[in-house]
């Protein structure tokens, strides 16, 4: 009797244990699933984490510039992931946020015309965001001067009876300079504009896309400053998106993106949107256009695309006053 009352409970205890045994088996593996799966979220939260992209060039002049970037930028946040655009907080000349670039302190990128020397120290993103617009270039100059600028036939007029003023750290000082155009140096941007007010020098090269946008921000301080009305320069100085050397992550993120905005449009209808407006007052078919030369352009550069914004120069007769700086009636280029 005995022996068969303690098999019973023998038997009972070791149910007991085996059903225990399985709950705990059951709440094991579940707290391990429960790790994995937190382990796996944060991976990809850590995976998921913005890149963010560091830029010292933040004044009005490079807004397009900046919104093309981000535009490049969200095209390809499927592949690369999200990103954050952090602007520099100081005041950085173009010269030392170059060089903090190359080092990778503080900068990631930025937005400069091409040059054999910048080609060589940092990469460029080889896709032209202005569309060749920064090589046109008209003069701001004081508006008392203006007869005086009526009566220029050659690219030699201006070299001897004129002095330009323009940024001392600026790539196409060096092409101003080699075309023997008198010009003097000024390490600051905004200085320019006072030394042109107050006739230090008598003109000042712009591009298309700057001229009149400055002039109206600065219509209140310098009302005698006037864009000249009859000459224009023009040098080939294609503008790329510049990335530290060995940043090929972020320079085929910006590769990737542009060529997307390119084929669905964006890219197009962007750029339209901050240049249309200044097209009608341009008027670059009734001016006498000086061709310089770019020694500072590497050989292997792409021809730019212009047709966005300079279809109305298209068979444009040589009536239209196209000079090269030897004065020889050429096309529009």
């Amino acid at each position: 009797m005995y022996t068969s009352l303690i098999k019973l409970i023998v038997l009972i205890l070791s149910a007991r244990i085996l059903r225990l045994a399985f709950v705990l088996a059951v709440l094991l593996g579940a707290s391990t699933y429960g790790f994995t799966q937190e382990a796996n979220a944060e991976e990809l939260a850590t995976n998921s984490h913005p890149t963010i992209i560091r830029y010292f060039q933040n004044d009005s002049r490079y807004l397009y510039r900046i919104a093309l970037l981000e535009l490049a930028l969200t095209k390809t946040v499927s592949q690369f992931g999200p990103f954050i655009l952090r602007p520099s907080t100081d005041e950085i000349s173009q010269a030392r946020g170059i060089a903090l670039l190359k080092a990778e302190r503080g900068v990631d990128i930025a937005f400069l015309p091409t040059s054999k020397e910048r080609e060589s120290t940092m990469q460029a993103v080889r896709i032209p965001i202005l569309r060749g617009i920064l090589g046109y270039r008209v003069l701001l100059i004081h508006r008392d001067l203006q007869p005086k600028f009526a009566k220029i036939q050659s690219l030699d007029d201006l070299r001897k009876d004129f002095v330009g003023g323009f940024g001392s750290q600026w790539a196409d000082m060096a092409i101003l300079q080699s075309n023997k155009l008198n010009v003097t140096g000024v390490a600051l941007y905004d200085s320019l504009f006072s030394m042109l007010a107050y006739r230090r020098f008598d003109y000042f090269p712009r591009g298309l896309n700057e001229a009149w946008k400055e002039l109206e921000e600065r219509s209140t301080e310098f009302p005698n400053l006037a864009v000249e009305d009859t000459i224009a320069l023009y040098y080939p100085y294609p503008v790329y998106f510049f990335v530290q050397h060995n940043n090929h992550r972020l320079a085929e993120r910006i590769q990737e993106g542009l060529t997307k905005a390119l084929e669905d449009g964006s890219f197009r209808a962007l750029f339209r949107q901050y240049h249309e407006s200044f097209q009608n007052r341009v008027k670059l078919s009734q001016r006498r256009v000086f061709i310089l030369d770019n020694p500072t352009l590497p050989e292997d550069t792409p021809a730019i695309d212009t047709s966005w914004w300079l279809e109305e120069l298209k068979g444009a007769s040589t009536d239209d006053g196209f000079i090269t700086n030897d004065d020889s009636i050429n096309s529009k280029y």
